[in-house]
């Protein structure tokens, strides 16, 4: 009897609980157990299928929410991963959705590219002051790069539009417009999906290690080798590189692009998925830009429902309700959205013997 306890209980743990990974091999896989590589496999296939799945509009939500939670990755790695701080997120995007502007149609994944390489560049040159700067400091530095992206939008007519901004037709994929969501979803998985299988590995290896380094203590991090001008300077390019990626598939998305897509506002509120989802992770990405992009359209429909009469006295408080609901959340819960579903497959991980 004993042996078959011992047998069947050997048996889950193999199959169910947490590998130790004792290679950095092991360390740098993707899902260490078999029902974590199960569970994997059918998250892809979801978001292969999640067209067939979700009507108009919930599909057109979830496209700006993979959109957004590919944005927050880039200030994930920056914040969280290297501990560096950027008030200038939406300025990265729209470089990134003006450049995607002039190449649509069928040009349109080589303008989305493109526009990240053009964001990764600037962010290069933004980040040359965290090599002498860190803290409020360099966070004011980067508002003042915000600042100055704004005033060239709304200046430079020659490129951005001006005021009224740039409007692009569809985008097209093997000669299939793009002109909905649905469509467009596939557009967005085949740049989001690569990244953030990127993201998740780069934060794993010794590149990672190095940006955690770097986070905790720079001046540790020199002592024990780490390279502080190549880390922060890859930092600020690859945030940027993701912030441009997303402005891009955010134009083909709005197919418009005007300066009041990209206000400070929208830098603070990336900044609010970062903490919300909790920083560093890949998950608190994907869990924050859903908290921080779904909640106001929940409250935006709970608003609807109570009929036209009530929308216009609503509508202030329904800014005040997501404010506190972020504040609520970060005192009950500071570690993010990622430390609550920690605990939660903790629980589960240990049940029935917690202890």
């Amino acid at each position: 009897m004993y042996r078959l306890a011992k047998g069947l209980t050997d048996a889950f743990s193999r199959r169910f609980a947490r590998a130790v990974r004792e290679t950095y091999r092991e360390d740098e896989a993707y899902a260490s157990t078999p029902l974590g590589r199960l569970a994997l496999g059918v998250f892809l296939l979801l978001l292969l299928l999640l067209p067939f799945l979700l009507s108009p509009y919930p599909m057109y939500v979830a496209t700006l929410v993979a959109i957004g939670a590919l944005s927050a990755m880039g200030l994930h790695l920056l914040v969280g991963g290297a501990g560096q701080i950027s008030l200038g997120h939406a300025a990265f995007m729209g470089v990134g959705a003006y450049t995607a502007s002039h190449l649509y149609g069928p040009l349109a994944p080589l303008g989305i590219l493109l526009g990240g390489v053009i964001a990764a560049f600037l962010g290069l040159i933004l980040g040359l002051p965290s090599l002498r700067i860190k803290g409020v400091y360099l966070a004011i530095a980067t508002l003042a790069f915000q600042f100055l992206a704004d005033y060239v939008f709304k200046n430079w007519e020659a490129v951005t539009g001006g005021i009224r901004g740039r409007t692009l037709p569809p985008a097209e994929l093997f000669g299939l417009s793009l002109d909905t969501p649905e469509r467009l979803w596939y557009l967005v998985l085949l740049f989001a999906l690569p990244l953030f299988l990127f993201a998740k590995r780069l934060l794993m290896t010794r590149a990672g290690r190095a940006f955690m380094a770097v986070r905790d203590n720079d001046l540790s991090a020199r002592v024990a080798g780490v390279d502080l001008v190549r880390v922060k300077l890859l930092a600020f390019a690859l945030s940027a590189f993701y912030a441009g990626v997303a402005g891009g598939l955010l134009a083909q998305l709005y197919k418009a692009v005007t300066p009041e897509y990209f206000p400070l506002s929208v830098s603070i509120q990336y900044l609010a998925m970062v903490i919300v989802g909790g920083a560093g992770t890949v998950l608190g990405a994907v869990l924050g830009a859903f908290f921080v992009l779904l909640i106001p359209e929940v409250l935006n429909s709970l608003v609807g429902a109570l009929g036209p009469q009530y929308a216009a006295t609503l509508a202030a408080w329904r800014n005040v309700v997501f404010g506190l609901l972020i504040l609520i959340f970060l005192i009950l819960e500071p570690l993010g959205l990622v430390g609550l579903w920690g605990r939660i497959r903790s629980y589960f991980r240990t049940w029935p013997l917690p202890y």
